[in-house]
């Protein structure tokens, strides 16, 4: 039996400032703040003690019936847990392009996401978001930090999602930023979704032998998959939207959302969104566009849950590379 606590508590310890916000940034606004110069200007060495946060936001029921279809799912009242992370993504975002923010919003890596979901969500409900960073560590590649987005209906938390991301180049309570992010290199500019080359486990940048399974399943991803899953999540960043937009941030080729392959892995996982559920995804290789995806999905009944793994084929002298791992998980 697993215990949820669903009543509203702060991710970080100490006091903390939240400052709520009219509606929910605009991903424009958001990559423009992250991009705007500050000359002078010195980041912090600690993650900010303040939350942004977002009240009444409804949940689009065409937005989320589009969200389904792009999944390869039906639509239904019941809200996909991808459309929760897309929902309160901006805002996570806003915070960590604030200037005074530890770490270059476009040098961060999306390495991993967990998703606690505490009952069913419905399209047309309204929810509030709120959104908070915690857990700064050092990594042998720079620094890691989780962002924490809270929805909560009525005072009562109905989903957790935690998004876990490296800083590549700089350690976690060393001055400095700008410079030691870009040492990082081609693919500075990955926000969401994707680590260079890690799978479950692996440190981010390297590569673990891996041995592909047999496959239950493929997907033939076109040129347009990031512009596609742009439309419903709102999430436009150049290293998805074409090859040409791509090639400016280090990357030969557009590469497909992390959220996106893990949101269409959770819909061909067949959960249960009726009841409590939580979505855990580690992210590997990037998925280059167009592409093709092997994908296998094993179902555990008696522990109610679902794993499929997603890779890249081998080609030529290439071998294979995982892309992402993704459990799904009933909670009794």
């Amino acid at each position: 039996m697993v215990e949820l606590n669903r009543r509203r508590t702060s991710a970080a310890p100490g006091p903390e400032r939240a400052r709520m916000l009219r509606e929910v940034p605009s991903f424009p606004a958001i990559y423009a703040a992250a991009l705007r110069p500050r000359p002078g200007m010195r980041r912090s060495t600690e993650l900010p003690g303040t939350a942004l946060g977002v009240s009444s936001v409804r949940i689009d029921a065409q937005r989320a019936a589009a969200f389904d279809h792009l999944m390869g799912g039906p639509a239904t009242e019941l809200v996909h847990p991808g459309v929760l992370h897309v929902l309160a993504f901006p805002v996570s975002l806003a915070l960590m392009a604030r200037g005074d923010f530890p770490f270059p919003l476009l040098g961060l890596v999306h390495t991993a996401n967990q998703m606690l979901q505490h009952r069913p969500v419905r399209v047309g409900e309204l929810v509030d978001v709120e959104c908070r960073t915690r857990g700064l560590r050092p990594h042998r590649r720079g620094s890691t930090f989780e962002a924490v987005s809270t929805i909560s209906s009525g005072g009562e938390i109905i989903a957790t999602d935690v998004s876990t991301y490296l800083a590549k180049g700089r350690r976690s309570g060393t001055p400095g930023g700008d410079a030691a992010s870009a040492a990082a290199g081609p693919g500075a500019a990955r926000p969401s979704g994707t680590s260079p080359a890690a799978g479950p486990g692996e440190e981010p940048g390297e590569r673990a032998p891996f041995t592909a399974p047999i496959p239950t399943g493929r997907w033939r991803l076109g040129a347009d998959t990031g512009r596609r899953y742009a439309e419903v999540s709102g999430d436009a960043n150049p290293i998805h939207m074409s090859a040409l937009s791509a090639r400016a941030f280090g990357f030969p080729r557009a590469i497909a959302h992390g959220m996106y392959t893990a949101s269409r892995a959770f819909t061909e996982s067949r959960a249960d969104l009726t009841r409590p559920l939580r979505w855990d995804v580690e992210f590997g290789a990037p998925v280059t566009l167009p592409g093709t995806v092997l994908v296998r999905y094993e179902e555990d009944r008696e522990a109610g849950s679902t794993r499929g793994i997603g890779w890249r084929p081998a080609t030529g002298d290439r071998p294979a590379r995982r892309c992402f791992t993704v459990d799904v998980t009933a909670l009794r």
